[in-house]
């Protein structure tokens, strides 16, 4: 068969019987988490516009034009719900199937997600709605990963020389940047291996900054996948500049 790349920039997965079995196995259900309080941006970031969309929408954009999504659920603060579901029809979102108020911590939030997708659905993926440059292809990229691999996250190269200090703020050593990865999402689980960690970790969820930190105290290897530097989190306002000047391609 010829060799076809499915995503040369990032994840070079080859077209052969294999990978289309993991397709045919494959599918995710998509949680974007959008229950924060904004509290750093000052006002609510999902909703602040980003080129001619609010950010979320950029969001939901990306994971309905994924070719291995299959739905997608967002959980946001209750006050929010019946504007999200606007952006259903608004916006030709077919893929958004629940809006459902979110719980206590981010964690908590992506557990409430996970128990309103569809159960036949064989991988659950949780994304933050405040990462709106998420592309497509490192959506299917990372969920071609975890088919093959049962968890598999979105990563990030480390650009800058990384050093580890002491308590009182010198230099103790300087850590290889080759080793080094920064986490982002997606985040992409069978939906065992999710419902797993929802089970063992439920009263202790804001002890983890991310989901795949949980499958790692369970022992569960997790595959990272690099994916374009542009899915940046918009956390600041200096954020969602940088993210409006990467959308217009300056």
């Amino acid at each position: 068969m010829k060799k076809k790349t499915y995503n040369i920039v990032c994840y070079d997965y080859i077209y052969n019987e294999r990978v289309f079995a993991l397709i045919k196995n494959g599918g995710i259900s998509a949680v974007i988490t959008a229950a924060g309080s904004s509290e750093r941006f000052g006002k609510d970031k999902n909703e602040q516009l980003l080129g001619d969309y609010p950010c979320l929408v950029h969001t939901l954009i990306a994971f309905e034009r994924s070719e291995q999504t299959v739905q997608t659920v967002v959980v946001t603060r209750k006050e929010k719900i019946e504007t999200i579901l606007s952006f259903k029809e608004k916006y030709g979102l077919s893929k958004l199937s629940a809006v459902v108020e979110g719980g206590r911590c981010r964690q908590s939030s992506a557990a409430i997600g996970f128990h309103t997708t569809d159960p036949g659905v064989p991988f659950v993926a949780v994304h933050d709605g405040a990462r709106p440059l998420i592309t497509p292809i490192d959506i299917d990229n990372v969920a071609l990963a975890a088919y093959e691999y049962g968890a598999a996250i979105a990563a990030m190269p480390q650009v800058n020389t990384v050093k580890l200090i002491t308590e009182d703020g010198f230099i103790k050593q300087t850590i290889d940047r080759k080793k080094l990865l920064a986490a982002a999402t997606p985040q992409i689980f069978s939906r065992e291996i999710y419902g797993k960690i929802v089970e063992k970790f439920s009263d202790r969820f804001s002890d983890f900054t991310d989901d795949s930190s949980m499958a790692e105290e369970l022992g569960i290897a997790v595959k990272t996948v690099i994916c374009q530097p542009s899915n940046i989190k918009i956390t600041t306002v200096e954020d969602l500049l940088l993210a409006e000047t990467i959308l217009s391609g300056k």
